[in-house]
């Protein structure tokens, strides 16, 4: 059996020497095999991309083997002779197959497993744990399967309608690419995945049923590893008001879509600096994407040259319209101090009312949504790099909430 790893080599004589060592961990393959000879007689052979020869090392000459951290893919093997350590970090379900195939070579119970002489023991370029792995044609699939070491994959134009469950096992994936396709849902599981960075998903079918089940957007890993989403050309008409939850998100592209509408949460992402939204039917923006630092703004081919009718909000009095209950006010405290809140610490309706909290001009919240004012602004005064294709007018609508008399007035 072939373990592909990751291992570091201590020697102990150089801690007892006090020897300072440049040890570090190494790509590596790890082989369990037997002399051809001694049916007993078993070895671990350990090839990486310094030492590809390999190095030998006797089963029988284990002193101890620390498996605490097993769950988490690491595990060390103790040597008696020579004086090593191997410390393994590797995928948790091959780290596990390999250690119980360890310890029945070193109970002695292997009659019931087939373990390879060492002449035939080698390694190979395909032996190397691939990271990155392009699929352009159903043929080109793993046979076995996705490797688990993958930290990019590119599943493009196979006109898949299924999201494969496989990839939810890779834990090392950064960067996922499966555009051209014809996948209409993600499985909530997916926002669980530990380090996924890049997300492509365009020229899908997410939107085409109507309703989108977006909880594999709002996964509890994914929210804070995030950092590039492509969701254009999946027929999306509208776009989740808790997406402000991305708070590493960096570059969103919505392009080629149907949206007439952004949430108004859309403020509160602090990191977005690129966004492009061509091709859809907005006529008006909210007030909260002022808040954002965008570098690049891209909203050609819309319709925000239509103008929108907003609510009087004189016919209200100024106590119903800036200050409200006793709910509305808690919940400016919150927002204000980004306090964090959780469906298992307050009730979901009041997650739900904090979520759906739009954003004053100033940038202070407002979670009277009710009563809006449409303006006309100049997007250059507030964008490095505005992308806009209408030439009558270089102003756009947004729909301006307000947390004060004051800002009101401005």
């Amino acid at each position: 059996m072939k373990l592909q790893c990751q291992v570091e080599v201590i020697n102990r004589q150089h801690q007892v020497l006090n020897l300072k060592t440049s040890a570090k961990r190494l790509k590596s393959t790890l082989a369990l095999g037997k002399e051809p000879k001694g049916e007993t007689e078993y070895f671990i052979l350990h090839f990486s991309s310094v030492n590809k020869s390999g190095t030998k090392y006797r089963v029988k000459s284990i002193k101890q083997v620390f498996v605490k951290c097993i769950n988490e893919g690491k595990s060390t093997i103790r040597f008696e002779e020579p004086p090593h350590d191997l410390c393994i970090k590797s995928e948790t379900i091959q780290l596990k197959c390999f250690m119980r195939l360890l310890k029945s070579c070193v109970t002695g119970d292997t009659q019931h497993v087939q373990v390879a002489p060492l002449a035939s023991l080698s390694v190979t370029h395909k032996d190397i744990a691939p990271t990155k792995l392009v699929i352009n044609h159903r043929s080109e699939y793993p046979i076995k399967g996705l490797p688990r070491t993958l930290e990019s994959l590119y599943i493009n134009g196979l006109g898949l309608c299924n999201f494969r469950r496989d990839i939810l096992l890779l834990k090392q994936l950064v960067i996922l690419d499966l555009s051209n396709n014809a996948i209409e849902k993600i499985p909530p599981e997916f926002g669980r995945m530990p380090k996924l960075s890049e997300l492509y998903l365009s020229n899908n079918q997410l939107g085409v049923k109507g309703e989108v089940d977006w909880r594999w957007l709002m996964g509890p890993q994914i929210t804070n590893t995030l950092k590039l989403l492509d969701i254009s050309g999946n027929k999306l008409g509208s776009l989740p008001k808790s997406i402000w939850k991305l708070q590493k998100l960096v570059t969103l592209k919505l392009d080629n879509n149907m949206l007439d509408k952004l949430p108004t949460t859309m403020g509160r992402m602090s990191s977005l600096r690129y966004l492009t939204m061509t091709q859809n039917e907005l006529t008006s923006l909210p007030c909260g994407l002022l808040q954002c630092r965008l570098e690049y703004l891209d909203l050609s081919v819309n319709k925000l040259d239509l103008t929108e009718t907003a609510p009087e909000p004189s016919k209200h009095s100024p106590w119903e319209f800036y200050i409200g209950s006793l709910v509305d006010l808690a919940s400016k405290v919150v927002l204000k101090h980004k306090l964090f809140y959780a469906p298992n610490i307050i009730p979901w309706t009041l997650v739900d009312f904090l979520d759906n909290a739009n954003m004053c001009i100033c940038g202070a919240p407002v979670v009277n949504n009710t009563f809006y004012m449409n303006k006309e602004l100049q997007l250059n005064d507030y964008f490095r790099v505005v992308v806009f294709n209408n030439t009558k007018k270089s102003t756009v609508t947004f729909q301006c909430y307000f947390c004060s008399p004051k800002c009101f007035n401005r």
